[in-house]
């Protein structure tokens, strides 16, 4: 996908900047261009990828925001914004930051449970820049027009590649495989878990993350649920802590069979 050097250095000129588009629209790589354009020039930023599904500083399920050479992530705990709309938002508020920010957002867009959602994120970062590739919805374009923000549209690359659900789910599989690479293993007391979502129970191949005072540590996976408590593996060299809060999303199903999953429409979700 090419982006015009002119184009480019007009983008950056702006501090806070809010990229949308549908699924393989091209967000991830202006967003990965910007990002390496402010860091060329020395700029203190923060770069928010609020991508669940196919995240690009993190791993599935996850919510990043790198600030310089620190990383911060929320544990989201599921692949699809739609999953749970209020547990996206206090992710979104947890992690934006003042000053100079970019943010990539995910490509669920449908009319009006996406548009709702993405203005309900634009009302906690308040961009001054929205980049927004081809939504093909007259709702859309009107909301848009009327933001107090300057509001540029982009026509979608051809050279982008489309990634269909075999491969987005392929990617996840990665992602987790590497993050995952070396483990270790600690027990947890059935007390110390709290689900994500009230009214679960843990089972094996559950996605938990491991806290410290609220805030995300790091993520490990459910190996064994037993009568009085679980055995979670973690990434090794860690030292887990004593705040385990887990996800019914299950890394050993190849697909996650619930509601907000399933019936094939994952590719315009994550």
């Amino acid at each position: 996908m090419r982006i015009f050097t002119g184009q480019l250095r007009f983008f950056l000129t702006y501090r806070r900047i809010l990229i949308l588009g549908p699924v393989n629209s091209g967000k991830s790589y202006l967003f990965g261009k910007i990002t390496e354009s402010w860091r060329r020039r020395g700029y203190r930023f923060s770069a928010l990828d609020l991508d669940v599904g196919q995240s690009t500083l993190g791993v599935p399920t996850t919510m990043n925001c790198l600030c310089g050479k620190v990383h911060h992530f929320f544990f989201y705990g599921f692949t699809s914004p739609r999953a749970y709309p209020m547990r996206f938002l206090a992710g979104v508020s947890r992690l934006a930051r003042r000053g100079r920010l970019v943010v990539d957002t995910t490509g669920y867009v449908e009319v009006p449970h996406g548009l709702e959602l993405k203005a309900n994120i634009m009302e906690i970062i308040r961009p001054d820049l929205v980049i927004a590739f081809p939504l093909n919805d007259p709702v859309w374009d009107s909301y848009l027009r009327g933001l107090p923000c300057r509001v540029v549209f982009m026509e979608k690359s051809p050279e982008v590649k489309k990634r269909g659900p075999l491969q987005r789910e392929r990617y996840r599989e990665g992602k987790f495989q590497e993050y995952f690479r070396e483990t270790e293993q600690v027990w947890a007391p059935l007390e110390r878990l709290l689900p994500i979502r009230p009214g679960y129970s843990p089972s094996p191949g559950n996605l938990v993350s491991f806290r410290r005072a609220g805030e995300d540590q790091f993520l490990g996976w459910i190996e064994e649920v037993k009568e009085n408590g679980v055995v979670v593996k973690y990434p090794a060299g860690r030292t887990p802590t004593e705040e385990v809060v887990f996800s019914y999303y299950n890394m050993k199903r190849k697909r996650q069979l619930n509601l907000f999953e399933e019936g094939g429409k994952d590719e315009g979700l994550d």
